[in-house]
């Protein structure tokens, strides 16, 4: 077990290290721009077959602290946005072995705690990773489809070329072909033509 003080460039190597994946856990009411850890993200997410997911309150979503804009910003990149039932630290977890926690809590201007071999990591993995479900998410899970996620949908069912669909939504190409394989993986499909054909079927598109 390890534990460093780290400041920008410590956390900013700690993240892009990652190798398959990184955990980001963003609080409500928080600075995304210039702020270290999205940066980095960003960065593997664009360039690398690194997965980046991106985890935030569910109650804030859609609020005046969280708009749900920028989240849509974040999914241009190429980051997978998911909503929790409970407030989480600021914090990346890196391949599920490597910690990064804000010492503030709300940036990292004061640097980071990056911990490696934790005993709580799988914890913290966990309390992100598996919120607790809710009646109204068995009831109604298209509801929660990011607007994103329902214009690539849109795109899919009208049979636009990727290269087309891509430009139209102002996503990166490569972007635009991860979202559309986890549309049809979510979906089951075996097309894209079928993945838009059951999306227009079960009223995803509105």
């Amino acid at each position: 077990m390890q534990i460093n003080i780290a400041g920008a460039t410590q956390i900013r190597h700690a993240i892009q290290n990652a190798r398959s994946e990184v955990l980001l856990a963003l609080p409500a009411n928080c600075a995304f721009e210039g702020q270290v850890d999205v940066a980095a993200a960003q960065l593997l997410s664009a360039e690398t077959g690194v997965s980046v997911k991106v985890y935030v309150p569910a109650a804030a979503r859609g609020t005046g602290d969280l708009p749900e804009y920028r989240l849509t910003a974040l999914a241009k990149d190429g980051m997978e946005i998911h909503s929790t039932h409970d407030t989480t630290p600021r914090m990346a977890i890196v391949d599920r072995s490597v910690v990064v926690l804000a010492r503030n809590q709300e940036d990292y201007s004061h640097g980071a705690l990056i911990g490696r071999e934790l005993i709580v990591t799988r914890m913290l993995v966990r309390s992100l990773t598996a919120p607790a479900p809710t009646e109204q998410d068995a009831a109604a899970p298209e509801a929660e489809l990011h607007p994103l996620s329902r214009e690539v949908l849109r795109q899919l069912a009208l049979g636009s070329t990727d290269e087309t669909a891509a430009r139209q939504i102002g996503m990166a190409l490569r972007t635009y072909r991860r979202v559309v394989s986890r549309l049809m993986d979510s979906l089951d499909a075996r097309s894209r033509f079928q993945a838009g054909y059951l999306a227009a079927q079960r009223d995803l598109l509105l």
